[in-house]
């Protein structure tokens, strides 16, 4: 036993150096140079600067700066609170935001069961407050589809009716009507853990590909709907005790020839296009990379994770699937030709 400790710890070693060495890590995908570079000032409390960078007429980059902006402002959200006497859209919208964020934070990630009656009452008093700014938002700029996304994840942790949701989503469809970040806040108010069923998931996603051009972001939606339903399956079930369980599962569902179908199809029309015009695109790399490869798909998932880099988001299939994801995609690169050196 002592003997195999030592041996699970040695390969444990080489793993890590091998993913070091290869440069993955885990955190958020994006690519803004002008974001990179104002966030360490943003992140001192420089809200002036992250105004300037909300300020913008690039619908996906607004919506990806607003989404690290307001992380990076989590501990100036009483600084920001301050300024709504200001009546500035912007600083409603990020002080707003900011405040879902702090309040999601406290509640965690888990499922609701999980969460605790404490942990519950702190989530519902921090996150009330974040209506008055949204709705103040909304209100002050009424074309901007941002507040109205955000009231989605504000009405999701409220526990507000499906009716009071569907009519936040006509208004964000109202303002844009192929807001892509909207669209994926949107499949989570439809999955059966929220306040929808998987077929109503699923025939939105399926939906969204349908009407699609190549290269759209909206196309990611397929797998991260049947991302959702495998999750969903996984955690109601007694029968999965180990990741190789887990593993052995997705690849048998991954082997109906529908499903498998579906997903490839969408993958080809998100590749025929010009999918680096996102700045989100590597997120959606993942998210059709992870599948492919585990429905052994070896050179369509290669075309799919050239766009991923090296970054793993923390909610990818990679993680629910291995022990040690960073090692897995590690080994997956160097199937699908994308590192050099032999697999492990």
């Amino acid at each position: 036993m002592v003997l195999l400790k030592l041996l699970e710890k040695s390969v444990e070693k080489i793993a890590e150096r091998q993913v070091k060495k290869a440069g993955i890590t885990f955190g958020d995908i994006w690519r803004d140079q002008d974001l990179a570079a104002a966030l360490p000032a943003v992140r001192a409390g420089d809200l002036a600067k992250a105004r300037e960078l909300l300020d913008i007429d690039d619908p996906p980059r607004a919506d990806l700066r607003l989404h690290v902006l307001s992380d990076a402002c989590l501990p100036h959200l009483s600084a920001l609170e301050d300024r709504y006497g200001d009546d500035d859209p912007l600083l409603l919208l990020l002080g707003g935001t900011t405040r879902l964020k702090a309040s999601w934070e406290a509640r965690g990630s888990g499922w609701a069961s999980g969460v605790g009656e404490d942990r519950f009452r702190r989530f519902f008093e921090l996150l009330e407050p974040a209506v008055r700014p949204l709705t103040r938002a909304a209100e002050l700029a009424p074309e901007d589809p941002r507040p109205w996304n955000n009231l989605q994840w504000y009405g999701l942790g409220m526990q507000v009716r499906r009716e009071e949701l569907d009519r936040v989503w006509l208004e964000l469809c109202a303002r844009d009507s192929w807001h892509h970040r909207g669209r994926y806040s949107r499949l989570q108010v439809l999955c059966e853990k929220w306040q929808g069923s998987h077929e109503e998931m699923f025939a939105f996603a399926r939906e969204n590909a349908s009407l699609s051009g190549p290269g759209d972001a909206c196309l990611g939606l397929l797998p991260a709907a049947h991302k959702e339903h495998i999750m969903l399956l996984i955690s109601g079930s007694d029968e999965f005790q180990t990741y190789g369980d887990v593993k052995g599962f997705v690849e048998a569902y991954l082997s109906d020839p529908g499903i498998r179908g579906e997903l490839t199809q969408a993958a080809d029309q998100w590749l025929a296009g010009d999918v680096t015009s996102d700045p989100e695109h590597a997120n959606v790399a993942h998210l059709f990379g992870a599948f492919l490869y585990y429905a052994g798909d070896i050179e369509r998932a290669a075309r799919a994770l050239a766009h991923a880099g090296r970054v793993i988001p923390e909610t990818s299939l990679w993680g629910h699937v291995s022990a040690w994801p960073a090692s897995d995609y590690r080994d997956a690169l160097k199937k699908c030709g994308l590192l050099d050196g032999p697999s492990s």
